[in-house]
């Protein structure tokens, strides 16, 4: 057999191998990318799996709305204007709306509003009550309280669940608790304060908070970067 006789014969060869190549890498493509679809539906399932097992049991949902309302209401009394005749409007309708939630012989325990004075102070009674919550509508104003988020993690307080805790008080009623933040601005000059804190109500068969004491340990400043 000349050379050119086997250059001939090897032809066909040559080319049914390069086709048998194409289909293997075209069904090899199309395997490898079904194998990374799968394995990216069953990471995902795995991970929302994991997430639903560490979630907390539900709250008491009485508690956490009282939780939830008490912040509302706060925050809400900064929601008043003053209108073009000069007349303040609807301050008084969130003193009273915040004022509602007390009953008549309140004993709270709150910061001062004297920034020379150490300390919290005692106040007893709703009307001396009003009158703290009435100086809050007045000289402060975007008032940005809320429950803080919490993880597992030492210092992850921005992502997570927010921690309402709840337990029933021997004498009748219920006391609440939560860990806070709260923001506010400063109404004659906008400057802006923020701190960490804590709140304990104690609720009463009534549905009124008998006893409040607020917490706020070291107030800082917002100073814009």
């Amino acid at each position: 057999m000349s050379n050119a006789a086997a250059t001939s014969s090897l032809k066909p060869i040559a080319n049914r191998t390069e086709k048998t190549c194409s289909v293997v890498s075209k069904n090899g493509w199309t395997f490898m990318r079904k194998l990374i679809f799968f394995t990216l539906i069953t990471l995902v399932t795995v991970f929302e799996a994991q997430t639903q097992a560490q979630a907390p049991a539900p709250v008491d949902t009485t508690q956490r709305n009282r939780a939830d309302e008490w912040i509302k209401r706060v925050n809400a009394l900064s929601d008043w204007y003053i209108s073009v005749e000069g007349k303040e409007e609807g301050v008084d309708q969130r003193i009273d709306s915040m004022m509602e939630l007390y009953a008549s012989d309140v004993v709270a325990e709150v910061p001062p509003h004297d920034s020379n004075q150490i300390g919290p102070i005692m106040l007893r009674g709703s009307a001396n009550l009003r009158k703290w919550v009435e100086k809050i509508a007045r000289t402060q104003t975007k008032l940005t309280y809320g429950i803080t988020r919490r993880t597992g993690g030492p210092s992850a307080e921005f992502e997570g669940w927010q921690f309402v805790y709840s337990t029933p008080m021997p004498w009748g009623g219920t006391a609440v608790a939560f860990q806070i933040r709260g923001t506010w601005s400063m109404r004659e000059n906008r400057r802006r304060f923020t701190a960490p804190g804590a709140v304990f109500l104690e609720y009463g068969t009534d549905g009124k908070i008998h006893r409040l004491r607020l917490v706020l340990a070291e107030i800082s400043e917002v100073v814009p970067v």
